[in-house]
């Protein structure tokens, strides 16, 4: 199945992503970074997430966790529980294509999803002591995870603090397994796809993909 990945912004040292469900700052270059890793990709989010956006992120599949029912259009999905919202996103990425699809909060959320995340992009906000309502309270020892990456940024005229993005991959990766049936009988379009997807669903192919995510994010800041 394709790879969860988690894309999260936290302040340091508090660990603080939210406060009455906004973020806490405003860093041009942090969402310019977020919107190039997931164009094209299924995002997954809790309801008070997909509320504070505004409005469906254009270019992805938003699918939103919620007991709640949200209406579905043609890039909003609701899924009622985290099983339906792991079908969704790996029946988008598997017919797009995609090697990953990515959690993007809130709290909740990402507590939810820990177990099946294998990558996390997490960009930690240098803005002080804050006090906030929603926090991303996990460590990543080095035992269990390692650094592929990390970039500072300074603060500028579109970044109101400085912040480092960080890249890390879980050193035992967690695999998913489906029946391919279980596709096929919900939609049979997904039968053309399959193949395809297995033939190209290789470590090349995945490395490739990381390869421009980190290069996009070499270059960010100029």
């Amino acid at each position: 199945m394709p790879s969860a990945v988690s894309v999260v912004a936290r302040s340091y040292p508090d660990r603080i992503i939210g406060i009455d469900n906004t973020l806490p700052w405003r860093l041009g270059t942090d969402l310019k970074n977020f919107k190039a890793l997931t164009q094209g990709n299924a995002i997954v989010m809790g309801r008070k997430t997909f509320e504070s956006l505004g409005r469906p992120l254009p270019n992805r599949l938003n699918i939103v966790l919620s007991r709640e029912k949200i209406a579905d259009t043609d890039n909003v999905k609701w899924a009622q529980d985290p099983e339906t919202a792991l079908l969704l996103a790996d029946f988008y990425s598997i017919c797009k294509g995609n090697k990953q699809f990515f959690v993007i909060g809130g709290e909740k959320v990402y507590s939810i999803f820990d177990d099946y995340i294998n990558k996390i992009f997490l960009t930690e906000v240098f803005c002080g002591p804050i006090n906030g309502d929603a926090k991303f309270d996990f460590d990543f020892p080095v035992d269990e995870w390692f650094y592929r990456f990390e970039k500072e940024f300074p603060k500028s005229p579109v970044d109101e603090f400085p912040f480092r993005i960080s890249y890390m991959v879980r050193r035992k990766q967690k695999h998913r397994d489906r029946m391919i049936s279980e596709f096929k009988t919900r939609n049979p379009l997904f039968d053309g796809n399959w193949e395809l997807y297995t033939q190209e669903l290789s470590q090349k192919a995945e490395q490739e993909v990381e390869y421009a995510q980190l290069s996009f994010i070499e270059r960010l800041g100029g």
